[in-house]
C-alpha cells in the first residue's frame, strides 16, 4: 500500500493544480455531479497514468531511440518466461544488432535501460576512463538478496576513495596468494573421492557439478581458511546451505523485480526461508572474521605468504597500519570473492573440459605437452602435482584456458553497470549524460565484427603473434574473469589422471547448454571418463 501511496504523491507532485481546477471547471464539472460519475472519472484517470507509467518503462527514453534496441517484451519473454540460455539470446536478438561500426544496443533489464557495448574500443573507454564511466550505485537494491551477500561496501561496487580503500588491502595480498599448492592438494583429494565412489576404469558423472564442488573447497580454503569439506563429503552441510544461497541468486522473477525482495517478499514463503539460509552462512563468515582477528594478534608474519589465504593477508596488512575495514565491509569482499573464486572457475572448468571432450585431438595435445613439463624424463604412472613455476610453461593449456574463457566465459556482463558522469560519445555514438553502460563480455567475445569465425573453438588463435596477439593493440577484445592459475593445475592434473569424452546423445552434442543469469553455469553436463592409472 505504501507503494501505491508513493506512486500517487509522485504523479500528484507533477500536476498544475492551478491549471488543472481551471480545466475542471471549463469542461469536466457538469458531468461529475453524481457520486457515480466521480468514481467513473477518477479510475478512469487512474488507469490512465498505469497505463503512462508502464509506456515509460517498457518504451526507451527518448534521447537514447537512435540507438537499436531489444523490446521489454523480447527482454522478459528470453529471460524469465521461456528462460533460453545465453547462447540462444545472443544469437536471436543481440547478433543481429551488432554492426561492424558501432557494436551496442539498448536493452532492459534490473536497473532500466541500459546500454550495451561489444566494440573493443568501447569497452577500453569504458574500463579506464573511471571519471566518465563510474560504476552505478547499488544502494538502491539494499534489501534484495543478493546486496545482503555482498553488502553496499564492497571492491566491487565502489568509486574513488573508498574503492581505494578496499584496493589497498586485498591488492597486495592477491599478489603475494598463490596457492598453487593448495589447489593440488585438493586436486588430489578430487581424484581420490573419484576413485572411492567410481568402480573400474571408466565412469560418467555430472562434470559442472563435480567443480562446483572442488572449487568451493578451494575458495573457503584459500580465501579465509575454511575447510567445506564438500569434495569428501558430498551431504556436507556447508555445501548443503551454500548452494542453497546460489539457487536463491537466480530466480529470474527476484532478479529482474528487486522490489519484490525489498518490499513483498512475505508474500513469497520460499524466499523467506532462503533468507534464513543466507543468514545462516553470514553468521558463519563472521564466526570466521572473529576467528582470524584473534589469532593473528599472536601469529602474525608467521608462514609462507603464497600459501596463506587471503583474509589472513588483509587482515595482516591491517595490523601493519596499512588500512582498515569493518567487518560489514570486509564481509562484502569475501562475498565478492566468493563469486569470483568459486562460480565463475567452478564453470571455467566446466568449459574447457567441455571443449576437450568435443576436440579429442586437442586434448591429447595438450596431455603431451603436461606429461613432457611433469615428467621429462618420461610418462610415470603416479600423481605429480605442478609447481608455479610449471604452469607457467604450459603454453598451449593456457591457450586451451584463454579460447574456453572467450568462447564461454564465466560472466555475461560487468557484474556493476557504469553511469555517464557527463556527456559522451562511443564509437561516433552520442550518449547523454546519466546513461547506464554496460560491458557485454559474451557478446564482445562472439561478435563477428570483433573474432573470426568466434562460434568455432579454436586455442590456436590466442598463440604468439596469432589473432588475439593482432588484435591486442586495438582496444579490449578479451575480458577474461576466473583464476587462471588455479585452472592450469586443475586441467594438467586432470590430463595426467583420465582421458574423457561426450556420452552419446548428450544434449550438449552441438554446444554447452547453460542457464541465462549473470553468472554463467553448465545445466546437466554429463561427462565420461576413462582411468589412464
Amino acid at each position: 500500500m505504501s507503494q501505491i501511496i508513493d506512486t500517487v504523491n509522485r504523479y500528484a507532485g507533477m500536476i498544475d493544480w492551478s491549471a488543472f481546477n481551471t480545466w475542471y471547471a471549463r469542461y469536466l464539472e457538469k458531468y461529475t455531479n453524481t457520486k457515480g460519475k466521480r468514481i467513473t472519472i477518477g479510475v478512469a484517470i487512474a488507469l490512465t497514468l498505469v497505463c503512462r507509467s508502464i509506456y515509460r518503462r517498457t518504451t526507451p527514453p527518448k534521447n537514447l531511440r537512435h540507438i537499436p534496441h531489444i523490446t521489454f517484451w523480447d527482454s522478459i519473454n528470453h529471460f524469465m518466461v521461456q528462460k533460453f540460455p545465453t547462447s540462444d539470446t545472443f544469437k536471436t536478438l543481440h547478433r543481429p544488432l551488432l554492426n561492424a561500426k558501432e557494436s551496442m544496443y539498448l536493452r532492459w533489464d534490473r536497473n532500466g535501460w541500459v546500454v550495451h557495448v561489444a566494440h573493443p574500443e568501447a569497452v577500453k573507454q569504458v574500463f579506464m576512463k573511471s571519471d566518465i564511466f563510474p560504476k552505478m550505485d547499488e544502494s538502491r537494491f539494499a534489501g534484495t538478496l543478493f546486496a545482503r551477500f555482498v553488502g553496499s561496501s564492497n571492491i566491487l561496487f565502489l568509486n574513488g576513495h573508498e574503492w581505494k580503500k578496499h584496493r589497498k588491502l586485498a591488492n597486495p595480498a592477491f599478489h603475494r596468494s598463490m596457492p598453487v599448492k593448495l589447489f593440488g592438494e585438493s586436486a588430489r583429494d578430487l581424484y581420490a573421492m573419484l576413485d572411492k565412489d567410481n568402480e573400474g576404469s571408466n565412469f560418467t558423472l555430472d562434470f559442472g557439478r563435480l567443480m562446483e564442488r572442488y572449487t568451493l573447497d578451494v575458495i573457503g580454503r584459500a580465501g579465509f581458511g575454511f575447510n567445506f569439506n564438500s569434495v569428501t563429503d558430498e551431504n556436507s552441510e556447508w555445501k548443503k546451505v551454500y548452494d542453497e544461497v546460489t539457487v536463491s541468486f537466480r530466480k529470474p522473477l527476484f532478479i529482474l523485480f528487486p522490489i519484490l525482495d525489498q518490499k513483498f517478499r512475505w508474500l513469497f514463503p520460499t524466499r523467506l526461508q532462503e533468507y534464513r539460509n543466507l543468514n545462516k552462512f553470514m553468521d558463519m563468515l563472521r564466526g570466521v572474521i572473529d576467528h582470524k582477528r584473534r589469532v593473528l594478534k599472536e601469529s602474525i608474519g608467521n608462514g609462507d605468504d603464497a600459501e596463506k589465504d587471503l583474509l589472513t593477508l588483509m587482515l595482516e596488512s591491517e595490523n601493519r597500519g596499512e588500512g582498515i575495514l569493518t567487518d560489514d565491509e570486509l564481509m562484502g569482499d569475501l562475498g565478492i570473492f566468493f563469486i569470483a573464486g568459486h562460480d565463475t572457475t567452478a564453470f571455467a572448468l566446466s568449459a574447457a573440459i567441455y571443449y576437450l571432450a568435443k576436440h579429442p585431438e586437442i586434448q591429447e595435445k595438450a596431455r603431451q605437452e603436461v606429461t613432457s613439463i611433469l615428467c621429462p624424463n618420461g610418462e610415470e604412472k603416479r600423481d605429480v602435482l605442478p609447481t608455479a613455476e610449471q604452469t607457467k610453461e604450459f603454453v598451449y593449456l593456457n591457450q586451451i584456458i584463454k579460447e574456453a574463457l572467450r568462447i564461454n566465459g564465466s560472466v555475461v556482463s560487468l557484474v556493476t553497470p557504469r553511469h555517464t558522469a557527463a556527456d559522451v560519445t562511443l564509437n561516433n555514438v552520442f550518449i547523454p549524460k546519466d546513461t547506464l553502460v554496460n560491458v557485454n563480455i559474451y557478446d564482445l567475445h562472439h561478435n563477428p565484427n570483433v573474432w573470426d569465425d568466434p562460434e568455432t573453438f579454436n586455442p590456436d588463435r590466442f598463440a604468439a603473434g596469432a589473432e588475439a596477439d593482432q588484435k591486442a593493440g586495438g582496444g579490449m577484445s578479451w575480458v577474461p574473469f576466473s583464476n587462471l592459475a588455479e585452472q592450469r593445475v586443475v586441467l594438467s592434473t586432470l590430463l595426467r589422471h583420465y582421458t574423457w569424452n561426450l556420452p552419446e546423445n548428450s544434449p550438449h552434442s552441438k554446444e554447452i547448454i547453460t542457464g541465462n543469469t549473470l553468472i554463467m553455469f553448465a545445466k546437466n553436463l554429463q561427462v565420461q571418463f576413462h582411468k589412464r592409472f
